[in-house]
């Protein structure tokens, strides 16, 4: 309107309002006088490139007729360069139309590179990323790992008896097959992965800022799971199966050739071993690997097998030398491995998901055994509490609360006699379970904070928590010259109470 356009051109005092205006109008044409009392007319137009799409067109004006200086206009930006005597309709028009026609070639421009970046990275038949694109990301990501000290996973796969399968249908059903791998493959990994098909009946995943051994052991076994079941292709059921060999940077090599090597190394020791498998370059981590797996296997029969036991360890008043309490410590009698301590389980149960059934089962018990010596006379003038640990892991369970009430209930245990401890390791991972601590602290039950001084919490937000008893980490008291103390040495055996 002519009230609107008047408001824009009384605003047009100065550059920087010029400037703001571009920011929140989008103008046909610009007018933009080479000589400016603060500032020259080419870096005005220079901002307004950077900050504007290329659809508005820019015409200079000068009183200047030098050619280098319209040259210097039109390679900084503009559509045309105006002598201020020569400014016409038909002129501003032209600029106009030419401002379109480079912006609209422009942006064709652009979605054609992009038609050709994804050409030059996609595979044509699956659809993932290429032997380029793995080659260029594996490249980019061994300094980048170099730099910040972090650690690059790489698994190498290769289909079992692919060649089979074009021998007996055809190519055409020899890519069907590659085409239902890939979407699996695709669907067993996670965001931040790179996935990509170097070729024939080979693919690689790249995983990045890899914290520990345990996400290439769960890729490996999501990746099992997704080709367990067979595929369909002309009304045959075919079985797939794959030999994985995997590497890490710079556990077992320091470039991305040698990573590629290792990884290759490993892969075809699995098809040597037996095909269908997993086999890792290092020894030591494979054996680590095999080791937790094997572990993680049979801690799902642990329960059921009666293998879990529970530990008592005394709590003693340092002043008086009596006993105050009980605190329950898990161990595992593995039929073949023997003892073994939770350190080695307990992070297994927690990313098996067994973690839930392992702590209910440690409440229940402890209950029992507490009620059991309740009612055994020799302790019936100790005033004792029974203290059990809670993984963060456990907070995430709707249901604890109740079946915390109900395992009371059923050994009649009053709250005030139960402990529950947290580790302070764990409690930045359980900040959203803060309810989950209230609603058990409002049973009664004392809730305990462990190891305090080794993590995350300060004295200064422990309010933010229901906890009613804080044990210091035996560190700060064993480093302490001005505080005296009676050491007390925890039994790991059951105690003779």
């Amino acid at each position: 309107s002519s009230s609107a356009a008047s408001d824009v051109y009384k605003r047009q005092d100065t550059p920087s309002n010029g400037l703001e205006l571009t920011q929140k109008i989008h103008f046909d044409i610009i007018l933009l006088d080479y000589h400016l009392p603060s500032e020259n007319g080419i870096e005005v137009l220079r901002t307004i490139r950077k900050t504007h799409d290329d659809s508005t067109a820019v015409v200079m004006l000068s009183n200047n007729s030098d050619e280098q200086l319209a040259l210097q206009c039109i390679e900084a930006g503009a559509q045309d360069f105006l002598l201020k005597s020569e400014v016409s309709i038909s002129r501003l028009r032209r600029a106009i139309v030419i401002s379109t026609e480079r912006y609209n070639l422009e942006q064709q421009l652009k979605r054609s590179h992009e038609q050709l970046r994804v050409l030059a990275e996609q595979d044509s038949l699956t659809g993932l990323s290429n032997r380029y694109f793995f080659d260029e990301t594996l490249n980019h990501l061994i300094p980048q790992a170099e730099r910040i000290g972090a650690s690059i996973g790489l698994l190498m796969l290769d289909l079992d008896n692919f060649k089979n399968i074009n021998d007996s249908l055809g190519h055409d059903a020899g890519d069907e097959f590659l085409k239902i791998v890939a979407k699996r493959l695709k669907k067993a990994t996670r965001n931040g992965d790179h996935i990509c098909r170097l070729g024939g009946d080979e693919f690689a995943v790249v995983v990045p800022n890899l914290k520990s051994l345990d996400p290439l052991r769960h890729l490996s076994s999501r990746i099992f799971n997704e080709l367990s079941v067979p595929a369909i292709i002309k009304n045959k059921e075919i079985i797939i199966t794959a030999s994985i060999g995997v590497a890490t940077y710079p556990e077992c090599a320091e470039s991305a050739m040698d990573l590629m090597k290792s990884a290759d190394i490993a892969m075809y020791r699995a098809k040597n071993s037996g095909r269908n498998q997993t086999q890792y370059y290092s020894k030591e981590f494979h054996d680590e690997v095999e080791r937790r797996i094997k572990l993680e296997s049979d801690l799902k029969l642990a329960l059921s097998n009666k293998e879990l036991e529970l530990y008592y360890q005394p709590q003693v008043d340092s002043l008086t030398g009596k006993l105050s309490g009980i605190e329950t410590l898990i161990r595992w009698n593995h039929p073949d491995a023997g003892l073994i301590m939770p350190d080695q389980f307990i992070s297994i149960a927690e990313e098996s998901g067994l973690i839930n059934d392992i702590g209910k089962w440690v409440i229940q018990d402890a209950c029992r055994q507490f009620s059991s010596w309740r009612l055994n006379p020799k302790f019936s003038n100790l005033t004792l509490s029974i203290a059990a640990n809670l993984s963060a892991l456990q907070l995430r369970d709707t249901g604890l609360v109740a079946f915390l009430k109900e395992s009371m209930g059923k050994f009649d245990i009053s709250p005030d006699k139960l402990e529950l401890e947290l580790t302070e390791n764990n409690l930045e991972a359980s900040l959203q379970a803060i309810d989950v601590l209230r609603e058990l602290a409002n049973t009664g039950v004392k809730l305990a904070l462990d190891d305090f001084g080794t993590g995350y919490s300060s004295l200064s937000h422990l309010h933010e928590y229901p906890f009613t008893v804080l044990k210091i980490d035996k560190t700060f008291v064993q480093r302490s010259d001005t505080v005296s103390y009676t050491h007390l040495r925890a039994h790991e055996t059951e105690a003779d109470l």
